[in-house]
């Protein structure tokens, strides 16, 4: 056999080996379609620990093996269990040595994952979901089930709103901190008062009481995050009826929002204004900073709502002012809502006494007739 037939036949041979061998492509890790429907991300808690990954769990259907699906790399975090990332992936515990393939493991965002059903039997850990909550708790041993059992009893007591929390990571308010919420528990047993007990990124513990159950110190961080992608690279109409007496901005004004940020219990907004200045102002809120944007900014032109209104009343309505013969609807743009409205009703007429403060308009069948002071 000459040398230009030997390299040839050892080329041949070499791409067998890397093409056909049958083990090496059995040690591929099932690559999951592009129609798999990945669903709820789960949080998890190993003896009533909760875990903190960068690579989360979720829930994988439209597959061949439809489950609830945990990252491999979780393993290494379980007492009495290793693996070997040498080819193949083998994972060894009290159970056994097993070899990670495509028949037990997935292939998700360049990461592997098993089944909730395989974890089991390569671990011999007991598990149980909670859908409400979307948190998974595992455990080995009597403690580790006495410790899970406490936090899914805890939790069932918690109004389904709140559950959400469980597990997730949150951005609290005060000092900007960065957590995840570890535990949820009544305050009480006859109370609807919730504590939520938070892991902080140093590790230190936070506690909160939520009432009326909404939290008022913290939000979820993906909230947190999206806030810019929400609410940037958008036109609103300022309504100064609303919106504090200290800000720049006129009544009605057209503005686009460049930037906008959370920080602490304040929006931190950058916008341009019709003039073509840039602008940044602070707009403070107590538990619910959507309601901030929203009461304070229409997202729509006024003035292509209501087309047929005159100039004059345009002009009024921007300089905040009321007018005789005004209806309800340029007087509410005006002057934003009452506090109350008294209402009288005969067969030909409606009488409407709107309330600001001391204040009092009256409308008869929708035209404002008077107004005292």
């Amino acid at each position: 056999m000459n040398i230009k037939k030997l390299v040839s036949f050892v080329s041949l041979s070499i791409l067998f080996i890397l093409f056909f061998n049958p083990v090496q492509a059995a040690a591929k890790p099932y690559v999951i379609p592009e129609n798999a429907y990945v669903g709820f991300e789960y949080s998890i808690f190993v003896d009533g620990k909760l875990i903190v990954l960068r690579e989360k769990s979720y829930t994988i259907d439209k597959i061949k093996n439809p489950d609830l699906y945990v990252p491999l790399k979780l393993l290494s975090k379980l007492k009495d269990v290793k693996i070997n990332y040498n080819a193949p992936i083998t994972v060894s515990s009290d159970h056994g040595t097993f070899k990670i393939d495509s028949t037990n493991s997935v292939l998700y965002e360049n990461n592997t994952y098993l089944s909730l059903a395989n974890f089991q039997k390569l671990t011999g850990y007991e598990a149980k979901s909670d859908f409400e909550s979307q948190s998974l708790f595992l455990w080995s041993g009597s403690e580790g089930e006495k410790e899970s059992k406490r936090l899914m009893q805890q939790l069932d007591k918690v109004t389904y709103d709140l559950k959400s929390f469980m597990g997730k990571k949150v951005y609290i308010y005060e000092g900007e901190k960065i957590g995840w919420v570890k535990e949820l528990s009544n305050y009480s047993s006859s109370s609807t008062i919730v504590k939520a007990v938070i892991q902080l990124n140093n590790g230190t513990i936070y506690e909160e009481l939520i009432l009326n159950g909404t939290p008022d110190s913290f939000i979820d961080y993906w909230h947190y995050e999206t806030i810019g992608y929400n609410y940037t690279g958008k036109y609103y109409w300022a309504d100064k009826n609303y919106l504090p007496s200290s800000n720049p901005l006129g009544h009605l004004e057209k503005v686009y929002f460049t930037s906008v940020k959370l920080k602490g219990k304040n929006l931190i907004i950058k916008a341009k204004r019709s003039s073509g200045a840039n602008q940044t102002f602070k707009l403070s809120f107590y538990d619910d900073y959507t309601s901030t944007i929203q009461n304070g900014f229409y997202t729509v032109n006024p003035k292509t709502t209501y087309p047929g209104w005159s100039s004059n009343i345009w002009n009024k309505i921007i300089q905040q002012k009321i007018s005789i013969g005004m209806n309800t609807q340029q007087a509410r743009l005006s002057w934003g809502s009452p506090e109350r409205i008294n209402s009288y009703n005969s067969n030909n007429l409606r009488i409407e006494q709107w309330v600001y403060g001391r204040t009092y308009l009256y409308f008869y069948n929708g035209k404002l007739e008077s107004w005292t002071d």
